[in-house]
């Protein structure tokens, strides 16, 4: 009998097992907050590399005189911008130099079935600015010639070197650049 009534009682209180659980959902909650801004962040950035590495697709296509419709493109392959848009077009320009719709978009160049794609952007994330020259533009396409490639940026009306993409998160309010030049150079610069 003296032997139970030494024997001593091994276990936490209820306050501390209140404090433990406490501690560990706060540990919980940061981490949950920390996944959801990163996995935010990841979005937008693979949206930003997936849209450079769709440009060098284009190039590529018109480099290795990909066909549309069993037809070499005349005026290579190219990609269509529009703002406040979650997507864009790769389009065969079956104009050639000096026709009227070279470098630009037309119906029927941008038909799935016959090579075109078309390219959403991660949900929540838009095409929020196309710059040229300084100025803001709300289409633009960019287009290479063959045989070189030669890189067209046009806006309907004029061409320029550069172009400026501002892509947009619409949750976090953040936003990525991708810049093209006269050359094809795609990069994401922020």
């Amino acid at each position: 009998m003296k032997y139970l009534l030494n024997k001593k009682k091994v276990g936490f209180t209820l306050i501390e097992m209140v404090t433990s659980i406490f501690i560990i959902a706060i540990i919980a909650s940061l981490f949950i907050a920390n996944y959801n801004t990163a996995n935010k962040r990841t979005d937008l950035i693979m949206s930003a590399q997936k849209l450079v590495a769709d440009i060098h697709y284009a190039q590529n296509n018109t480099l290795g005189l990909v066909k549309y419709n069993d037809l070499v493109p005349a005026g290579g392959w190219g990609l269509h911008f529009d703002v406040d848009n979650d997507s864009y077009l790769m389009f065969a320009d079956l104009n050639a130099p000096g026709e009227t719709g070279y470098m630009s978009y037309d119906e029927g160049e941008g038909e799935i079935n016959y090579g075109a794609r078309l390219t959403s952007l991660s949900s929540n994330i838009e095409i929020s600015s196309l710059e040229i020259g300084g100025a803001e533009k709300t289409s633009v396409n960019v287009t290479f010639l063959p045989p070189n490639p030669q890189t067209n940026i046009y806006d309907g009306a004029n061409t320029s070197t550069s172009l400026i993409i501002g892509l947009h998160d619409k949750r976090s309010d953040t936003t990525k650049t991708v810049h093209v030049n006269f050359l094809g150079l795609a990069e994401v610069l922020d």
